[in-house]
């Protein structure tokens, strides 16, 4: 099945990570002929070895207030959880410039809300695919623990706590006593932690994989290994996409959807309009947590975070994954590079830090996986209409939260190309925010 077609119920989705395939999944819902094409495999990117978490409690933008000091001390540390490329680029420079701007208390207190709204939503239509019969994914809300190693951490951890109370969310500070008697089965070397119960967590690939098969089954098109090289746009105004040149052929659609993750700009640049998206390069390892009596090595219900180690932990049935690391300034020069030595002894150094159990000498430092996400300069997702393009919309930017925000960022591309009203107030991700 081909889109030969310029029909506006024809959709061309680009990128088949979480967000091109929820996107595919709704628009399907309602009505449209849906295409999507991925220059890989669907969901292989950095979809596929993320944490899997869903986070309402995520509502402090990454560009936060002490980012910046964070950063210029961690630039000094190789092993460091956050690190800065230094670069050149005029995007990239330009891009760490807006985003300092954004790292104030005002931009904090503006923006918390509106994130804890948008992912609450995406939760409960997580919840809500669950139990629709479509798809079969792990889906567990057993919370997120925040670990401390440091009573100043824990402490600064408390404020946070204590605004997501204000704002309506569940949430306490637990001592080692309560810890201990929340996760019995599992030694941490910790002064304590934050609990969020209403936190939730998927396998990631387990969820893409099973929603593809559906869309499969359904009639939606999928193009992998097939690379997007330009847009041919119609010149009269307003200026619209009217075919997509790909390495497999051209495609049309009356609707384009922007979704390949931190490749987004590339191809922004092709359509002479900025998109303000870089790439934080993450890596994880997942391992067997079985033994040979059945009994797991980290036996945990509730997926944690080694906070000042920045490092998630999630467990999945008889896996554990742990990753973490954000290192910006990298998708140029280093995407054929391969993983980082010094990004991957520092993740190893700080999980047998928090967990005394932990042998990293044990670990095949070659099963590491790295993924790119997508950042914007102000923390928050960019969701909406292309600012000069007729039939485009876009939906990046969402840096870790990627997979906690998949649905709802689907069921807004969705509600924004049929014109229904958005689930959620949108002019707080709208891409022309940056002009």
């Amino acid at each position: 099945m081909s889109l030969t077609s310029i029909n506006r119920k024809n959709v061309a989705i680009v990128g088949g990570g979480i967000i091109g395939i929820c996107s595919a999944y709704y628009l399907h819902k309602a009505g449209m002929k849906v295409v999507v094409i991925e220059k890989d495999e669907i969901g292989k990117a950095c979809s596929y070895g993320n944490a899997g978490y869903i986070t309402p409690s995520h509502f402090i933008p990454l560009a936060a207030p002490g980012m910046i000091k964070k950063g210029l001390k961690w630039m000094l540390n190789p092993q460091s959880p956050f690190f800065v490329r230094p670069s050149l680029n005029a995007d990239f420079l330009k891009w760490l410039l807006s985003f300092a701007k954004k790292c104030t208390k005002e931009h904090t207190q503006q923006t918390q809300q509106v994130l804890l709204d948008i992912n609450l939503k995406s939760l409960e239509l997580y919840q809500m695919l669950s139990k629709s019969g479509d798809i079969e994914f792990q889906f567990h809300q057993k919370g997120l623990l925040m670990l401390y190693k440091t009573q100043s951490g824990l402490d600064e951890e408390a404020v946070t706590v204590a605004q997501a109370n204000t704002l309506g969310l569940n949430a306490e500070i637990l001592d080692k006593e309560a810890l201990k008697r929340l996760e019995p089965n599992i030694d941490f070397d910790v002064v304590g932690a934050a609990h969020y119960p209403e936190d939730a967590h998927i396998s990631p690939f387990e969820f893409i994989s099973s929603m593809k098969s559906f869309l499969t089954k359904q009639g939606v098109e999928f193009m992998e290994q097939t690379e997007v090289i330009s847009f041919e746009t119609d010149a009269k105004a307003p200026r619209t996409i009217s075919s997509i040149h790909t390495t497999k052929g051209k495609v049309n659609a009356g609707n384009v959807v922007l979704a390949n993750g931190a490749w987004c700009q590339k191809l922004a640049k092709g359509l002479n309009f900025e998109l303000p998206v870089q790439s934080g390069k993450g890596i994880s390892i997942t391992l067997d947590n079985t033994s040979a009596a059945g009994n797991a090595p980290f036996s945990c219900r509730t997926p944690f975070i080694l906070s000042e180690a920045k490092v998630a932990v999630s467990p999945f049935n008889d896996e554990i994954r742990f990753g973490g690391t954000m290192e910006l300034g990298v998708l140029a020069a280093l995407e054929s590079r391969g993983l980082s030595s010094n990004r991957i002894t520092g993740l190893l150094r700080s999980a047998s830090q928090y967990l005394p159990a932990f042998d990293s000498r044990a670990i095949d430092r070659s099963q590491f996986w790295s993924g790119f996400r997508p950042c914007s300069p102000d923390g928050l997702p960019i969701i909406g209409p292309a600012p000069n393009i007729d039939n485009l919309t876009i939906a990046t930017g969402h840096a870790m939260m990627g997979l906690s925000l998949g649905p709802i960022t689907g069921k807004l591309v969705s509600e924004l190309i049929t014109g229904s009203t958005p689930s959620v107030e949108l002019a707080p991700f709208l891409p022309n925010r940056f002009n």
